[in-house]
């Protein structure tokens, strides 16, 4: 009887992308034949041995960063899949499956698998990219987390308004021109968060339905999407915002790290699959909305045992005073890494839009959910 990594390498491999689950709204862009062509050839293992490793945004080298923003920028210029291959991506997070990949034990699957194919996109453009994890429990460190250099033309861009630094300034969606509003409402991940969500043993206990408020790791990610503001405040708009990916990374890695200590628990990570789920889209059973790939197979071993691995978060090295970084330092004090931050601006980067960004746009124009905004 063949393994299960063999059954879904031949899902992931043999049968790809070959139809999506569709919706009268996503049914155009499903059909589309150079999109559905080009993400069939997405859905591939590496050889045996050729890990992946995802490391914090602010540890990867100048070279590696760079390399990381050329990817994503390529993908947004090429238009050999209309719009452009960034927004097609970038649309498989609410056209066809936001029911299926939000609210439910599949939520941390679905992301698992999209992240990896926008990894594998890059990867087309510039080899060896892998997609960094932004760990924004540092920044939450900082008395004003809005001054964090991860909002800096060095990484993201800023924070206040429309993109007008950074490798993504000027940078179009669906939804105009690319806008933040950092610090705002909601708040980033703590410390506390995140122990709150390693302590626990099953994954029921960290996802809708049935986890609680303080574990429930889709709440406390959906409250960073929020502190960001503007695009990446809702769910159909969210993923056209690099900084989705680095953040979904993290959501990711803070996933493993719980699975990790599942074993070391005696749970096998890849059975843990709650009986109680809310939404049909959330049975085990049920497509996941990505290929051919099940709910199921969200968990399965295969992704960190044959693509990729995260490292290990950030800490102070001892006898210096920083974490390995020359943009992280290190408060011996607390013993925590703490990002640079910037000299203050001369506009305050809480400083909210002068009207609520989606009054812009015509509601007619962008669907019928579109205050569909994180919970």
């Amino acid at each position: 009887m063949p393994s299960i990594y063999a059954v879904l390498y031949l899902l992931l491999a043999v049968f790809p992308l070959c139809h999506f689950q569709t919706s009268t709204r996503a049914r155009s862009l499903a059909l589309n034949p150079e999109f559905v062509r080009w993400i069939n050839t997405l859905f591939y293992l590496p050889p045996e041995g050729q890990l992946r490793y995802r490391k914090e945004y602010r540890l990867l080298t100048d070279q590696e960063r760079g390399d990381f923003h050329r990817a994503l920028l390529m993908l947004k210029e090429d238009r050999s899949v209309q719009p452009n291959k960034y927004d097609a991506l970038a649309s498989l997070h609410h056209l066809n499956t936001a029911s299926g990949a939000h609210g439910g034990p599949n939520f941390l699957g679905w992301h698992r698998v999209y992240i990896v194919l926008v990894e594998n996109a890059c990867r087309e453009k510039v080899p060896n990219v892998t997609i960094p994890y932004w760990d924004n429990t540092l920044d939450q460190g900082l008395a004003d987390a809005t001054r964090s250099i991860t909002w800096s033309p060095l990484f993201l861009g800023n924070g206040n308004g429309v993109v007008e630094n950074g490798p993504f300034r000027n940078w179009g969606t669906p939804y105009g021109l690319l806008r933040r509003n950092i610090g705002s409402e909601r708040t980033l991940m703590t410390a506390t968060n995140i122990n709150n969500v390693l302590r626990r043993r099953w994954l029921w206990q960290i996802t809708h339905p049935s986890g609680q408020d303080n574990s429930n790791l889709e709440l406390l990610h959906n409250n960073v999407h929020v502190w960001i503001g503007e695009q990446m405040s809702r769910i159909e708009s969210s993923s056209y915002d690099p900084a989705f990916f680095v953040h979904h990374a993290y959501v990711d890695c803070i996933w493993e790290e719980f699975r990790n200590r599942q074993r070391r628990m005696g749970i096998n990570p890849a059975r843990d699959f709650p009986r109680i789920v809310g939404e049909n889209e959330q049975l085990p059973l049920v497509p996941m909305g990505l290929g051919r790939l099940l709910v199921i197979d969200g968990i399965n071993d295969i992704f960190t045992r044959r693509i990729y691995r995260c490292q290990a978060r950030p800490r102070c090295v001892p006898n210096t005073n920083n974490c390995g970084s020359p943009y992280l330092r290190c408060d011996w004090s607390t013993r925590r890494c703490l990002p640079l931050i910037m000299s203050r601006p001369s506009v305050s980067f809480t400083q909210p839009a002068q009207q609520p960004w989606w009054s812009r746009f015509n509601r007619r124009t962008t669907g019928q959910n579109s205050f569909n905004i994180f919970g």
